[in-house]
């Protein structure tokens, strides 16, 4: 789809420092790039500015915007901004990740809801990858368990350092071993080529998404619900994720009994799974995130 409905799209900000979130905007970047669109990725600094002209559409982040100009006569769609920035602005949307918190009306097939009074857009990350780089279900997995991303935790306790460490420790008795893959910060500013990590994933016996107990308490759905599906593993999680893929995606809550059930699939099954799960993607991909908010902003 080519959208000439508007000059330009902006990408504001991490194109050239390491950041977790620098992912999203990567994945924004390539997948607009790859449906024709007028797009430019640019630094939080002064000279960034020109990029920004009338009509043009914004996507930033709150702690990378030091430098974002403000202009009534652009759109912006604001990932975790002050509401003084908001002020000044003409037309904008407030971006927000699927919670527990969400609200407002379904606007499509996916799980996103739209919220009018606080201009708040809900919907997971999703996949930037496109469909030509998705993987089948490897017939001989390893006895490898790779982890593409991060292991952490915070003084609010809303990361998932304690659970990856029970996760380990239960691979660890069926003698399969964990492996975890520097991810966005570890590898280079770029972070992991999504070539790469879909290849260590697929050779995984089981990939499963597994969260920490804040994620699955919030109902926060990581990128690696939706990048592991592509990349041909089980469709599995600690976490219940049936509201987005459906009753073919796996919820176990209990690390052991997750394993056991994974590593006991048939091939066949694990096949079939994955095929059903993988329906549901193709509503959430990054293309189809950006046209629900431009549906929205306008």
């Amino acid at each position: 789809m080519v959208h000439t409905s508007f000059p330009n799209v902006v990408i504001w900000g991490l194109s050239n420092i390491r950041h977790s979130h620098r992912y999203i905007h990567r994945g924004f970047y390539e997948s607009l790039l790859q449906s024709g669109i007028n797009v430019t990725w640019v630094s939080d600094s002064k000279r960034s500015q020109s990029a920004v002209e009338k009509g043009s559409v914004v996507i930033a982040v709150g702690f990378a915007s030091k430098f974002l100009p403000i202009r009534k006569d652009a759109m912006y769609i604001l990932h975790n901004f002050d509401t003084d920035v908001k002020s000044s602005l003409g037309t904008f949307i407030n971006l927000q990740v699927t919670s527990k918190d969400s609200k407002g009306i379904k606007i499509d097939d996916s799980i996103a809801q739209w919220d009018s009074d606080s201009r708040t857009l809900f919907q997971p990350w999703g996949l930037p990858e496109h469909q030509s780089q998705w993987l089948e279900p490897y017939k001989a997995a390893g006895k490898t368990e790779y982890w593409v991303g991060a292991v952490w935790d915070n003084s609010l306790k809303q990361g998932n350092l304690s659970t990856i460490r029970g996760y380990q420790e239960a691979l660890d008795r069926v003698e399969i071993k964990f492996k975890k893959v520097g991810g966005t910060r570890g590898i280079s500013k770029r972070g992991l080529t999504s070539e790469r990590a879909f290849n260590l994933v697929n050779t995984s016996p089981i990939g499963a998404a597994i969260v920490g107990s804040w994620q699955s308490l919030n109902r926060y759905i990581p990128c690696r619900a939706f990048k592991n599906i592509a990349a041909g593993a089980i469709p599995i999680s600690n976490a219940n994720f049936s509201h987005v893929f459906g009753d073919s995606y796996i919820h176990e809550e209990s690390i052991p009994k997750l394993i056991d059930t994974a590593i006991n699939l048939k091939i066949e099954t694990r096949k079939e799974l994955n095929a059903a799960c993988k329906e549901k993607l193709i509503s959430y991909s990054y293309q189809r995130a950006f046209d629900r908010m431009l549906e929205v902003l306008h």
